[in-house]
């Protein structure tokens, strides 16, 4: 099973400054109609190429729309390949569902 990281994990890690690389994996379109902040556009079929490089230095989060279904693929696809990688329950949907985060 793929780990995934809730909203409120994610919050707290990127308040400590943890080394965390969002990368938001849906498409171009999706992506520049909303995502969440600081997040870098790396579409599925764009691991691991598209990725920057010190990409190995950090936790990668994946992030889609509802988190799951592909972000969970996008992580399973980094472990795989030797990453540190989580996928981001609820995705962007809930991200900015969250009032106090809108």
């Amino acid at each position: 099973m793929t780990p995934s990281i809730s909203i409120d994990q994610l919050i707290e890690k990127l308040q400590q400054q943890e080394a965390i690389l969002l990368l938001d994996i849906r498409s171009k379109e999706e992506f520049e109609a909303r995502h969440i902040p600081n997040a870098i556009h790396v579409p599925g079929e764009g691991i691991p190429q598209g990725l920057p490089l010190h990409a190995n230095q950090a936790l990668l989060v994946t992030i889609c729309g509802k988190g799951g279904g592909r972000s969970e693929q996008a992580a399973q696809q980094l472990i795989s390949l030797g990453f540190q990688a989580t996928f981001l329950a609820g995705g962007t949907n809930e991200w900015f569902e969250k009032s106090h985060l809108a």
